[in-house]
């Protein structure tokens, strides 16, 4: 018989900064990587295409930055909705 996992974790019990810490793992981790990921273009675009490329890539960045977050906003609120239903 196989044996099921449990993918569930009560966070009303125990200690708190344990599962704060299993929680924003996840998200500090993928800021992370959108941070290295940006780096990575203005490296390649800073040595390839010159600098005119260079600061329009520069300046569309926080742009980016912003529509990630309100995405990451509406799926994290969309989650809570379903969960409730």
């Amino acid at each position: 018989m196989a044996r099921s996992r449990n993918y569930e974790m009560d966070m009303t019990k125990g200690s708190i900064m344990d599962k704060l810490m299993l929680f924003t793992f996840p998200i500090i981790l993928t800021s992370m990587l959108q941070l290295l990921f940006n780096a990575a273009d203005t490296v390649v675009v800073g040595k390839f295409a010159g600098h005119v490329a260079l600061a329009a890539t520069g300046s569309v960045q926080p742009v980016i930055g912003l529509l990630i977050n309100v995405f990451n906003g509406l799926s994290l609120g969309a989650g809570v909705i379903v969960a409730r239903h």
